[in-house]
């Protein structure tokens, strides 16, 4: 709430300066590109810091608009479903069993889509990309050597510790190093370019190539070890696909080298690190859980409350409860209707049921925001995968195919934490998700196949 009136206010008064004093578009729009630097700047370090980014970039931009006189909005390829999402969580505030948490947990997601758009527009030439691009790998790379000695200082291999990251989440933070992970591998150590596309060898870029290719490679070592530390299933199991596509979009021996060195390091991982391996292997087995660290069988409580979610949904299949509802009405319910302290399955109770939200972002949109909202998100789901596939295949561009690569490793991330630790109001994952997808929209719309002029170029580097 205080987000969005932050945002209210302050657009406002923008609003009557670019009413009265058009001339001011282009401060307004260096301004709101400062916004979206403080955001890929701050996200993997302080995520209060990064949500101040947010509102200085959407109400920059909507000055920006108006002293533009344009009321248009970029076309990204995803503006449909998200347009139709939003107006699916703003119409659920008229039917919500909780008004003030669809309040809270909508104008989360509305000022998400309003932030996707201020950096699909504002994000208007390559260098301005890359700049973004360059700011969130210098922030994340801080934040996963800042994890790595977290991580040893906590004994988190051999012990049930887990590490929090400089953001202190240990559910968002691995999510956000396998984001990191992406982008290293897609856009500094691959080269994406197409098989026609050879240059020659030039011998003074072969140290500083080399340089780089050890420090990031230092740098995905470690933020492999991060997500072992945290024990993440979710971010474990999105990273693993999402390298595999970025392997196998590069060159087919290279995914089957991936395969066998993952494989490898799986190994050598479980072997040593018995917490980790039982977290893993719980999402099949939840009595391994249970049997080596004596504790509940947390994923029978995941199931539970997935349960719990589908009878929601089953009640109110049109409409769902509203946006960030589940909650309260499964608070207000759980001891009629739903699995509570009992598993059916095994005839037991009191096992530990330690929330009250789905822990799965695909059923608490079903349960929420029903059917036609579920709906609209797996459209945007779907079109985060084949835009990007579209436009690899497409350009000869090496600069829009790693633009490209990065998105589809990014979105596989997601939907893999969108199962387990994320939802659609999560401040540091859904909204850097939505970040890249921006920077692949934005890098879509760079006229002339991604080459800018010089005059282009001049104009970017002087903003």
């Amino acid at each position: 709430m205080v987000k969005i009136v932050s945002i209210i206010l302050s657009a406002a008064v923008l609003i009557a300066l670019g009413v009265k004093k058009p001339e001011l578009s282009g401060f307004f729009e260096k301004a709101g590109l400062f916004g979206i630097f403080l955001f890929a700047l701050f996200i993997p370090v302080k995520d209060g810091f990064a949500v101040f980014g947010i509102v200085i970039a959407i109400a920059f931009f909507i000055a920006y608009k108006i002293a533009k006189r344009d009321a248009s909005i970029p076309k990204t390829g995803f503006n449909a479903p998200l347009l139709i999402y939003a107006v699916i969580v703003i119409a659920s505030f008229f039917w919500t069993y909780s008004l003030l948490d669809s309040f809270n947990e909508g104008g989360e997601i509305i000022y998400f889509i309003l932030f996707f758009f201020a950096a699909a527009e504002l994000l208007n030439t390559k260098n301005r990309i890359k700049l973004m691009i360059y700011t969130f790998t210098f922030s994340i790379c801080a934040a996963i050597v800042y994890g790595f000695i977290q991580g040893i200082s906590i004994n988190a291999l051999y012990s049930q510790n887990r590490l929090t990251g400089l953001i202190g989440n240990w559910v968002g933070f691995p999510v956000q190093v396998s984001y990191g992970l992406v982008v290293i591998i897609a856009y500094y150590l691959l080269n994406f370019k197409k098989l026609d596309d050879k240059n020659g060898i030039n011998l003074l870029e072969i140290i500083p190539k080399a340089a780089s290719f050890i420090f990031f490679g230092m740098m995905l070592l470690l933020g492999i070890f991060d997500i072992v530390f945290a024990k993440a299933r979710s971010a474990w199991l999105g990273i693993i696909p999402a390298i595999f596509v970025l392997m196998y979009l590069k060159s087919k021996k290279l995914f089957l080298a991936a395969v066998i060195l993952l494989f490898i390091l799986n190994l050598g991982i479980f072997s040593v690190s018995k917490t980790f391996k039982s977290r893993i292997f719980s999402m099949f087995n939840p009595k391994i859980y249970k049997l080596e660290l004596k504790n509940h069988g947390d994923i029978e409580s995941h199931i539970a409350l997935i349960e719990s979610a589908w009878t929601v949904f089953k009640r109110h299949p049109l409409t769902g409860v509203g946006v960030g509802a589940f909650s309260k009405y499964f608070d207000a319910h759980k001891g009629i209707r739903f699995p509570w302290y009992y598993n059916r399955k095994t005839g037991k109770k009191f096992y530990d049921l330690y929330d009250n939200w789905p822990e799965n972002g695909y059923m608490q949109t079903l349960a929420e925001t029903g059917i036609f909202g579920f709906l609209s998100l797996m459209w945007l789901f779907f079109l985060a995968l084949k835009n990007p596939a579209k436009l690899f295949r497409s350009s000869s561009d090496k600069f829009k195919r790693k633009i490209a690569a990065m998105t589809a490793g990014t979105s596989i991330i997601f939907y893999g934490s969108f199962a387990g630790v994320s939802n659609m109001s999560n401040d540091e994952l859904t909204n850097l998700w939505l970040f890249f997808l921006a920077l692949f929209a934005a890098a879509g719309l760079l006229q002339g196949a991604g080459r800018e002029s010089f005059a282009e170029t001049s104009h970017t580097l002087k903003s």
